[in-house]
This record gives C-alpha cells, structure tokens and sequence, in this order.
C-alpha cells in the first residue's frame, strides 16, 4: 500500500501539513521526521512550507524547527515559508526575530501569487513587447539582409520616447506665394501699383514744367 504524502503542491511551494501531537498541539519532533523524509525524496528541493492553518500557537521547539530548515533552504538558495493568518503566531514569529527571515503568508492564494512572480523572467518588459505587431517593430541595425526581416527589436517606447523625429529634421515651410504690395513696404521689387504712381508723377512735372515755359 503506497504512503500517503503529508505535502501537497502550492505554486512552487512543497507544503507540508502540521503533525500534531496527542493534546493538538504542533509536534515539532514528527515534523523534523517528515521534513527529513521529504528532503531525503526529493534531493532539489528549495522551496518549503508547513501549513500552521487552525492552530492557534506553537511553541519554542517548534520555532527552533523552522530556524534549522530555514537555514537549509537557504543553503540551497530556496526559501522557507509558514501559512498562517493566525495573528498570535505572527507575533511569535516576529519576537523570535523570523519573520525576518521566514516568509510568511496569510492564504494560499498569497503564496500562489507569490510563486507567479517568482517564475516569471526578468525580462518580462522585453518579453511583453516581443508580442507587438509588426507595425511597432523596428529591424535591428546590427542585421541585414533576410536576418533582418526575423531579427526585430521590439523595444518599447515610453512617453519620453513617443518623439521618433528629431526637431533639426523637421522641414521648413517655403512660402507658396510672394508677398506684394503693403505686405512687404521695403521690398526693392517695383509693384505695379508703384509704376503707375511714378509715371502719374512724371506726366505732372512734365505739364507743370511746360506751363511754366510758357507763362514765363
């Protein structure tokens, strides 16, 4: 008959449940046994719990087994974790100095959550922007040819990148139509309008001068 597993699977989490001892209370001796049992089964593991949900204290033996997986879990670059929205617990743990060094959850919807950000890439920005369309892509400068048709850089631009044109690029406006008349007073081009004044002015000096010969 296959042994029953005291652990169950949460996230990325192996969580254990709480052995109890005669009187209810949590029995820190059994729990080291099947910690033992577990680490002794599954030679990579990193990521310890033990479910404290519905016990309402524990005592210092207890504390003195979470301080000793603790450290080996951090041995192995891993974490140990307690599952408790107990508040009296929390207090305990807090005035043992482990709530510093142990993660503690209150559900285990927390401890789910907690694991999805633990597995997710560092690169999640990059990896978000990998999923663009093609429009927002931009070939690599580093790649030619058909490399650059399947080499994209999907970097994402923010606001302060929103400006893909440079303002010394921006072309000037040439005039369409020349300015004439009273919208340009000092332009040395003649207007027509000048021409006619001029030769107006021309004709009376000319009948002026003439009557002038002839009364004097």
């Amino acid at each position: 008959m296959p042994q029953l597993k005291n652990y169950r699977e949460v996230g990325i989490f192996d969580l254990m449940s709480a052995p109890l001892n005669p009187i209810g209370a949590f029995d820190a001796e059994q729990f080291k046994k099947d910690v033992r049992a577990l680490l002794a089964e599954k030679k990579e593991e990193k990521f310890l719990a033990v479910d404290l949900t519905g016990l309402d204290f524990v005592y210092s033996d207890a504390y003195n087994a979470f301080i000793q997986f603790q450290q080996e879990m951090d041995d192995r670059q891993g974490l140990f974790a307690v599952l408790t929205n107990n508040q009296i617990i929390i207090d305990g743990l807090k005035k043992v100095g482990l709530d510093k060094s142990i993660k503690v959850f209150s559900y285990e919807s927390d401890m789910m959550s907690f694991s999805l950000h633990a597995q997710a890439p560092e690169n999640t920005e990059e990896s978000a922007s990998s999923s663009d369309t093609p429009e927002h892509a931009v070939a690599s400068q580093n790649v030619s040819g058909e490399g650059a048709s399947r080499h994209l850089d999907r970097r994402s631009t923010g606001q302060h990148r929103r400006f893909t044109k440079s303002f010394n690029a921006i072309a000037k406006e040439e005039p369409t139509t020349k300015k004439k008349g009273l919208d340009v007073p000092f332009d040395d081009e003649p207007s027509s309008a000048r021409t006619v004044i001029i030769v107006i002015l021309l004709l009376l000096a000319a009948v002026g001068g003439t009557l002038a010969f002839f009364y004097v």
